[in-house]
């Protein structure tokens, strides 16, 4: 067992000296897989809404793979859910660093023994433990999950993470000396030219301008040889992606560097990041062109609330001013990881011809709102608040409202457009006529989107307005959920001898406000069921329970309270 202060000791020392060179310990840590190291995702990559934090290894399309602590310390955290990481273990190491191992499939060992005690102590599957740090010691190479699917993951495999312990930042896999093999450089696909106010220009237009990437073997050119002209505050981005040895997955770029007439003007650089800051990729990407074309753009300028930490050189915040009659050189330089690089060179003109430009309708706006100060807005029956820094740039606002949604007792009100991202979420806050206590009690706000779907985002009551908060802009309206959740039993039915199966296994849905919570019980005692969100699906594995005739309940219950209940008599 490893002595306690000892280890606080060490991890004193060992980690003042890592942060205080900034150096990252080499060969350190040990592969948390037993076979070869193969990526479907990489440190930084764009994700929806977030950076992705840590190394997607593959696990041969198949569950079940041995999971090793890659070094000694201390399980520090221990989380199960239906979502996001699924099943998920914490260890904390004496050199000032933590490893995440998600998705995973099982628990292995002392572990699994804690896991099942602490879910049965607190009568939940689901659950977010930061136990003692004495309570479950590892040693590098030991044991401790099996590999799985569990969570949001699209396919088996294991998400590896490690971040620094005290400020909880993931820190980039890759520079840890980890084994695996890349000698591909980094393929750039096109760039835009975005201009930045009412008097810039790209080709005499107001509108982001694409231009298709060519070339081979790390040195690029523009596809077309048609002269780029520009005029005014303009800004440069970038499609590109890396690929490693052995896979056909598209990776994320660790840094990408413009330069402009020899003069770096933009660099980032993906070694960490805070997950507070990482939504701020809806900032670094062109999001309303990604949202449209489905093309990431990273944009080689920063907005005025960008909040990553990411960039290491700007001019200029990378905001280039054209002006007649001028040419500049450009170049970018593109690396992965490992140093593998790939670069454009490109010109473009200073130059515009105002006899050409094609005029913009602007839309109507209701107000501006500035992005540094907190914001609020009132209109018919809504009110939405913007807390401070909510927005990456000044917005101007526009609203309307459009007939009442299917099923809905309010108008649906048009909160600007879902094509504009923001940073923090906003309060929504809609006026609804009287209604009983029981109806207020089924009331929930959803947000409609630009696609037409529509999601539950809850709410509570002040007075008669109901609220409730949202990361999106879009369409909102009440609605009410008068409809318990549905259960929907799949290998059992009244009296069925049970002794053939493992598990209890039940489909459950619900129309709008999702399924809130679950309790399973077995001649009244409550038993783990276990939430496999993708399929829908509850189960429970069957665990010394005793011969002879039993009862199985379920209860579930909504996001507004509506509960459903069955009780099942079987043998086993």
């Amino acid at each position: 067992m490893i002595n306690k202060l000892f280890l606080a000791l060490l991890t004193l020392i060992i980690g003042f000296n890592c942060f205080s060179q900034d150096t990252i310990p080499k060969k350190y840590f040990k592969s948390p897989l037993g076979i070869p190291l193969f990526l479907a995702g990489n440190f930084g990559e764009l994700r929806s809404n977030h950076f992705h934090g840590g190394l997607d290894m593959k696990t041969q399309g198949k569950e079940g793979f041995n999971i090793y602590a890659a070094a000694d310390g201390y399980i520090s955290r221990i989380k199960v859910s239906p979502w996001g990481y699924g099943k998920t273990i914490y260890i904390d190491h004496p050199n000032g660093y933590t490893t995440v191992y998600a998705h995973l499939q099982q628990y292995k060992g002392e572990i699994a023994n804690q896991v099942k005690k602490h879910q049965y102590e607190i009568e939940s599957w689901e659950f977010d433990w930061y136990p003692s740090d004495t309570l479950m010691e590892v040693k590098k190479g030991d044991i401790i999950a099996l590999s799985g699917n569990t969570g949001g993951s699209g396919g088996p495999h294991l998400h590896f993470e490690i971040r620094k312990t005290e400020s909880e930042h993931p820190v980039n896999p890759l520079l840890f000396g980890f084994d695996i093999k890349d000698n591909i450089k980094p393929i750039i696909k096109s760039i835009v030219l975005t201009p930045l106010n009412d008097t810039s220009y790209v080709n005499n237009r107001r509108k982001p301008q694409r231009f298709l990437v060519t070339g081979t073997t790390g040195n690029y050119k523009l596809k077309y040889a048609t002269p780029i002209n520009a005029y005014g505050e303009i800004g440069i981005g970038i499609e590109t992606i890396d690929k490693l040895n052995g896979v056909g997955n598209r990776n994320g770029i660790y840094s990408i560097e413009l330069v402009k007439n020899a003069t770096t003007i933009f660099k980032s650089e993906m070694k960490e990041f805070s997950f507070d800051e990482s939504r701020g990729l809806n900032s670094l990407i062109d999001y309303e062109y990604f949202l449209r074309k489905k093309v990431r753009f990273q944009r080689s300028y920063i907005e005025p609330n960008n909040p990553l930490s990411i960039y290491s050189e700007n001019e200029n915040n990378g905001i280039i001013k054209f002006s007649q009659n001028e040419k500049i050189d450009f170049n970018y330089i593109v690396k992965d990881t490992y140093g593998n690089k790939s670069t454009l060179a490109f010109g473009i003109n200073g130059n515009y011809n105002k006899n050409l430009i094609q005029k913009v309708l602007k839309a109507s706006v209701d107000t501006t709102f500035s992005f540094s100060d907190s914001n609020y807005f009132e209109a018919q029956n809504i009110s939405v608040s913007f807390p401070k820094n909510a927005l990456y740039s000044d917005l101007e606002l526009q609203f309307h409202t459009s007939d009442t949604l299917k099923g809905a007792i309010t108008p649906t009100y048009f909160i600007h457009n879902d094509y504009t991202p923001l940073h923090k979420a906003i309060e929504i806050s809609i006026k609804v006529g009287r209604l009983s206590e029981y109806l207020r009690s089924k009331a929930t706000i959803v947000h409609f989107d630009r696609r037409k779907r529509y999601y539950s985002k809850g709410g509570s009551w002040r007075n008669n307005s109901i609220i409730a908060k949202s990361k999106a802009f879009g369409g909102f309206a009440v609605m009410l959920d008068t409809i318990p959740p549905k259960i929907s039993p799949t290998n059992i039915f009244a009296d069925k001898n049970m002794s053939g199966n493992s598990t209890i296994t039940v489909k459950i849905a619900d129309n709008l406000s999702g399924v809130k919570s679950f309790k399973g019980f077995i001649d009244s005692k409550w038993v783990i069921m276990e939430y496999e969100s993708k399929k829908a699906k509850l189960f429970h594995t069957f665990d010394n329970l005793a011969k002879g005739v039993h009862t199985f309940e379920l209860i579930l219950t909504d996001g507004v309270g509506n509960e459903s209940k069955v009780s099942i008599p079987f043998t086993r």
